[in-house]
């Protein structure tokens, strides 16, 4: 195993294929076995199966701290108009460019996007295997939802929670908030302390209309996590400090679950799982 990596290593050290190969190769797995992903896309589907979009208005979805992932805005996708994919890696923000440029070397999120618009929007559970072969209408489906959510993706821009903005958002964006702020996996990981995560959490919830959502998803406890045979150091947060952070920030939390994590592995030391819906006071700018 190499040294162990921090924030400034990204750009050198972290391979989005290996990452995206690993975290999504068990789509329907146990959802308390290594390295499934099943309890994850399970809170992106109730999320946004319960987001109530203003009506009369385009909904602003900002995804920050991406990663190559864009498994969230596959569930996103029906409830909103515009959304900006922010993320600091410029491999990562490759690897999301390249799969809506259409490149055939680009991951393959059509088994992600099945579960999606064919299992968990039907109100169904996700199968352990299809029970029988997808028709021909149902393979449209979810190519439409591919084409529809590359459309919807308007900028794919840097992040950084070492400068300020912590967003380079284009011109078109700037200065006009989001109805949704979402961020996965990515807070732990960049942060260097409770106050820098507390500041980060404040000027997310900045980006936010009032009663907008802020989303947010990661581990508890965790000091590290592998990609290959790099090896990442994180901020471990607990569950007292998501939950100051975000009321500090004005937002009122709706709900907070936390899940054990159930399992050990060499490859990452998170305790729990956590998962936070929050609404910003319609009184606060």
């Amino acid at each position: 195993m190499a040294n162990l990596r921090f924030n400034e290593d990204y750009q050198n050290y972290f391979d989005p294929k290996i990452y995206l190969g690993h975290l999504y190769e068990n789509l329907r797995g146990d959802e308390n076995d290594y390295p499934s992903t099943v309890l994850v896309i399970k809170a992106y589907h109730e999320f946004w199966s319960t987001f109530k979009a203003p009506k009369g208005t385009d909904v602003r979805y900002l995804e920050f701290g991406g990663g190559p992932c864009i498994a969230n805005l596959v569930f996103a996708c029906p409830k909103v108009d515009h959304i900006v994919f922010a993320e600091y890696v410029e491999a990562n923000r490759q690897a999301v460019k390249s799969w809506i440029a259409g490149d055939p070397d680009a991951f393959d999120w059509m088994p992600l996007i099945e579960i999606a618009v064919l299992e968990l929007e039907q109100g169904r559970g996700i199968a352990e295997s299809p029970a029988v072969p997808r028709t021909d209408k149902e393979k449209l489906d979810c190519v439409n939802r591919a084409s529809e959510l590359k459309g919807k993706i308007k900028s794919v821009v840097p992040c950084d929670v070492f400068k300020a903005p912590i967003v380079q958002l284009d011109s078109d964006d700037v200065a006009k908030p989001f109805d949704v702020v979402s961020s996965i996996f990515c807070l732990s990981a960049c942060v260097s302390s409770e106050v820098h995560y507390r500041k980060t959490v404040a000027e997310l919830c900045k980006l936010l209309k009032p009663n907008g959502y802020l989303f947010t998803l990661g581990f508890i406890g965790q000091t590290f996590y592998c990609v290959g045979e790099e090896k990442f150091s994180t901020f471990p947060l607990t569950e007292k400090m998501v939950k100051e952070a975000m009321n500090e920030a004005g937002m009122q939390i709706l709900k907070f679950v936390s899940t054990p994590v159930l399992y050990s592995t060499e490859y990452f030391d998170g305790k729990a799982i956590y998962c936070t819906h929050c609404r910003k006071s319609g009184a606060r700018e």
